[in-house]
């Protein structure tokens, strides 16, 4: 059988084996090749069957695309060996094996286990068949729990509750608690054990004592205030040095110097007070324009760094106008508003979690954390589950692994022998699900604590890194790795970006070409006219540049290679516009497109199902099905279907605060519910 031609750096991740292992994949290193070579190097040559491995990744679309990639493979692989009775026998595998995301792991491993969950005291429990909340659902019924929470905690307040509300509310409405209880329940759904974070950061603040350069608070503001003044104190030293030797130096590069230096003490603050002192010595000369110089576009660059700096330093100074000893008063004065808010949002937690195991549902971060409840004891431990688990897998295989969170990288802990089985892939520079609460820090940890592979002895952490990039010509790269080499620090991105993080060249392209050469174009759009004009004329000005230098590039007939692998003219087709948001902008791009002759197609924005016509239809056609559903069913009363009004649903759900609002249309006797009800169920 011809064997998968792989480079030394991805011949390594397949063969590597004897302990936990970690794979810094660069952008089209060929990441997904190396994870199916690896399964099959397995599945020949240890015999090992497909659904031996737990493969995750984070999307459903990711997981259906890999299991295809697999199945693929393995009738390519039957072509070649026809007579192999043990790749036959994977044919059926493929497609009962565990390639699947982390939410569909959990649950299924609930849904088998939901008896293993009861605990004394508890009034409710998941059964096999509970309902996974969809993100509407889940805060339609957060909401309603919070009011009630609400209600109690003004019933019962005290000096700390009554401080959080004066502080938060202000007189007017409580929006500002329940948006800050909410926020701060749904960040701790990343950790491991939220119960635990909430009771002891409450212990930490009902004791608060001591010097304010311990608390965690000042180590957070100081390492912000170092960064600043570390960023502003290079950026000033290398803008001086730049003006050495020339007509600039004396009017400007002096005094950048100048100020850069006395941006040094600010960088290396390592107390409070000296960060105050620091921030009183620095020093902003006035600046000496060369006559004649004003407009030079040097001049122009030079003004907008001082500038910058000079506000930094002005919205640093706010921060910095209290003692370490007042500080420390402040947060003492504040403890008890955070005790009640922490206490708050735990009686929140508590009652969410009850009513949804009321109603024999959970949430997306339910799943995670009641799984790693199954597989993992309070002191760490793993259960009889999570060692039954464990002991299915002959390896645990984690695709895009930067964008894990606490829970998971405990959950993928647990089912991996302590770490001891895990393969995991992914590039840090890609992480973009911090909104979802992704720690990209967990993969940077590794990174910088696991050995290199060539060099770990057996059963110790090591890592790989797959740096050649076979997606992109090498002047692709070498843009790339100027940007980022440019902006990527430990400070801002919390990674250097360095030989080992650089995209290296590993294609082949023929013919050779030596004009493809990255382009950056700054269109100055100076404008006179009405403030609200500005953003449609700066677009036109864009849009009428893309279609110029496209114009001349048809025209000249700038060389692509075809189909069939030779040099052509360029086409229209062969040219994208990409955008971040297109809306608008579409119509004003197709313009100066016509205005060229250059023809255009787009998609047009919006979404067929989004549409209020068929979003009703299709509520309604979900609360058929099951009318205890809140959203659809609320979603349709609304609808000019039905006309009901906003004060009419809020009269309706007084008659019942406690169940469904199908549970309360059930209680009202109005005829327009009776009508509805009738046609819902005629």
């Amino acid at each position: 059988m011809a064997k998968l031609k792989l480079t030394e750096q991805q011949q390594a991740a397949v063969e590597n084996r004897g302990g936990s292992l970690l794979v810094s994949a660069a952008a089209g290193s060929g990441k997904t090749k190396v994870l199916v070579e690896r399964l099959f190097r397995y599945v020949t040559e240890d015999h090992c069957h497909i659904d031996d491995f737990l493969i995750i990744t984070y999307t459903k679309a990711a997981a259906a695309e890999l299991r295809s990639k697999i199945a693929a493979e393995l009738s390519k692989r039957m072509a070649e060996t026809p007579e192999d009775r043990h790749l036959r026998s994977q044919l059926l595998r493929v497609y009962q094996a565990d390639i699947k995301t982390v939410d569909a792991f959990c649950t299924a491993l609930l849904r088998e286990n939901t008896h293993l969950l009861a605990q004394e005291g508890e009034r409710y429990t998941l059964t096999p068949d509970f309902r996974v909340l969809d993100e509407n659902d889940a805060k339609l019924l957060r909401q309603r729990v919070l009011t009630r929470v609400l209600e109690r905690f003004y019933e019962e307040l005290d000096e700390g509750g009554a401080l959080l509300a004066d502080t938060l509310g202000a007189g007017r409405d409580d929006s500002a608690l329940e948006d800050l209880v909410l926020e701060t329940y749904e960040k701790l759904q990343s950790h491991a054990d939220p119960e635990h974070w909430l009771a002891e950061n409450r212990t930490i603040w009902e004791n608060r004592s001591g010097d304010f350069d311990e608390t965690p608070y000042a180590a957070e503001l100081l390492a912000v205030i170092r960064r600043k003044g570390f960023h502003h104190m290079e950026a000033l030293r290398q803008a001086g040095q730049s003006t050495v030797g020339g007509d600039l130096y004396k009017g400007y590069g002096e005094k950048f110097l100048r100020a850069s230096h006395s941006f040094a003490p600010l960088a290396a603050a390592q107390n409070w007070e000296a960060a105050r002192i620091s921030l009183d010595g620095l020093e902003f000369l006035r600046l000496t324009t060369p006559k004649g110089m004003a407009d030079d576009p040097e001049v122009v660059r030079l003004k907008g760094l001082w500038e910058n700096a000079k506000t930094a330093a002005k919205k640093l100074a706010p921060m910095l106008a209290v003692s370490d000893t007042e500080a420390m008063e402040d947060l003492q004065t504040m403890a008890p508003a955070m005790t009640a808010l922490l206490k708050l949002t735990a009686d929140f937690s508590d009652a969410y979690r009850t009513e949804k195991l009321r109603m024999n549902c959970a949430d997306f971060s339910d799943q995670e954390h009641l799984a790693l409840r199954l597989l993992v004891e309070r002191n760490g431990a793993p259960t009889e589950l999570g060692r039954q688990v464990a002991g299915r897998y002959r390896e645990i295989l984690v695709d895009e692994y930067q964008d894990t969170n606490e829970v998971q990288n405990a959950i993928f802990r647990a089912v991996s022998r302590e770490g001891k089985n895990l393969f995991t892939v992914g590039d840090v520079k890609q992480s973009i699900y911090r909104f979802r609460l992704a720690d990209p820090t967990i993969f940077l940890d590794k990174y910088r604590r696991f050995t290199p592979a060539e060099n770990a002895a057996e059963g110790e952490n090591r890592k790989i890194l797959l740096s050649k990039n076979f997606r992109s010509r090498g002047e692709i790269l070498d843009a790339a790795n100027f940007v980022f080499s440019n902006i990527l620090s430990a400070e801002m991105g919390e990674m250097e970006y360095g030989e080992d993080e650089s995209l290296h060249f590993g294609a082949e392209y023929y013919p050779p070409r030596k004009d493809c050469e990255t382009e950056f174009h700054l269109i100055s759009a100076h404008q006179k006219s009405a403030a609200n004009e500005r953003p449609v004329k700066r677009l036109l000005a864009e849009a009428r540049f893309t279609a110029q230098r496209i114009r001349q590039l048809l025209d000249e007939g700038y060389p692509v290679t075809g189909e069939d692998g030779t040099l052509r003219p360029c086409r229209p087709e062969d040219i994208v516009i990409l955008m971040r948001s297109p809306g608008s902008r579409s119509a004003a791009f197709a313009q100066a497109l016509a205005e060229r002759d250059v023809p255009c197609s787009f998609e047009e924005s919006g979404d067929f199902y989004q549409t209020p016509e068929i979003s009703v239809t299709l509520a309604l056609l979900e609360i058929v099905d099951n009318p205890r559903q809140d959203v659809p069913l609320i979603a349709v009363l609304r609808s000019p279907v039905f006309g009901f009004t906003p004060d009419r649903l809020a009269e309706i759900r007084s008659r019942d605060r406690e169940g469904d609002f199908y549970d309360a249309l059930l209680a009202d006797g109005g005829e327009d519910v009776q009508a509805f009800l009738t046609t819902l169920t005629g």
